[in-house]
């Protein structure tokens, strides 16, 4: 694969994995004391990779209550919700960011609980952790780390209300993931780079996700083609892509869509039998590419599984596209 490093990619998945018995043991901890809800907070990509977790939480149980929200927003405006018994979620590479800093600083100062995934120990924002969880990774494999940490606190989370009573197998199967996303990538990879050399003059994209990957469209819109790449981009909700963005759908416009595997899923096959009919009745051909985690081997033994790992094995398959971009612009 283009300006890939395989052995670094599986040590960084298999050292966030690694981190499976203290996020168990904190989280067992904080139910056992007690708790009223669950906030995770971030800003950017790091608040963009809480809205699945909300999302599978909410399709799941009633009996945990999950609030996701953008850090500086928290700190102008707390939520009513938010109290001494919460549980305050966060995710950072650096450790530096001030709105996350501020914000761990003061859920502390409200005497609600921090758990915090660093990928830089020993930096500010690890002052103000109650539960720290560190494992070493850069910004090409930074998701694939957060996504391990936030899918195993959720779902120990679940189990322990007895929302999910198969968290011993799925995580089990879990563990083994790591060559799964390798053989992703690599599976994507020359097509991504032929999706590159065709992308690399367009100045304007759509992304299009729902469900447990509508994160992963915000996140791939604005924290990879607009800050990283610099291109145009406007993330939008298949839902609500008919009550608006519809009307910008024009001869060569480019529609990447992001499908994954929960009851959504039909939201995006509405948008794209809207670009058929388009094409058909009106003769407006858009460009539509797509990224189907449903055509991406998995080690599970369940299907249920898969649509909790869809956004990382999205990000993962993403990636390949942006590595040749960033290449050829």
């Amino acid at each position: 694969m283009f300006n890939f490093d395989e052995p670094r990619y599986e040590k960084v998945v298999s050292d966030a994995l690694a981190l499976r018995p203290q996020i168990e043991a904190a989280v067992d901890e904080v139910c056992e004391q007690g708790y009223s809800n669950i906030f995770f907070i971030g800003c950017g990509g790091t608040w963009a990779h809480t809205l699945p977790m909300k999302y599978w939480v909410e399709t799941t149980t009633a009996d945990v209550d999950v609030h996701c929200e953008i850090a500086a927003e928290f700190l102008a405006c707390p939520p009513k919700a938010f109290n001494k018994d919460s549980v305050c979620v966060f995710s950072t590479r650096t450790g530096t960011t001030p709105e996350i800093i501020e914000a761990a600083k003061f859920c502390q100062e409200q005497g609600a609980r921090t758990l915090m995934y660093v990928s830089n120990d020993n930096t500010p924002a690890t002052e103000y952790a109650d539960y720290k969880f560190f494992s070493f990774a850069e910004d090409d494999v930074l998701c694939e780390a957060i996504y391990t940490y936030q899918i195993t606190l959720v779902a120990r989370f679940l189990k322990n209300a007895g929302a999910f009573p198969k968290y011993d197998t799925f995580m089990e199967e879990f563990g083994n993931i790591a060559p799964y996303l390798i053989k992703a990538k690599d599976a994507q990879d020359e097509r991504c780079a032929a999706m590159a050399e065709d992308f690399k003059d367009t100045d304007y994209h759509m992304v299009i996700g729902s469900g447990m990957l509508w994160g992963e469209a915000y996140d791939y819109a604005m924290c990879i083609l607009e800050e990283m790449q610099w291109i145009k981009t406007k993330s939008i909700h298949a839902a609500e892509f008919f009550h608006g963005t519809i009307e910008l759908c024009e001869e060569g416009t480019s529609l990447i869509m992001l499908y994954g595997e929960d009851d959504t899923r039909k939201l995006m096959d509405r948008v794209d039998n809207f670009t058929h009919m388009l094409a058909d009745e009106k003769g407006v051909h858009v460009r539509v590419n797509k990224f189907d985690t449903a055509e991406v081997e998995l080690p599970f033994s369940d299907p249920e599984f898969r649509k909790i790992v869809s956004p990382m094995v999205t990000y993962t398959i993403t990636e390949r596209l942006s590595c040749h971009l960033e290449h050829v612009r």
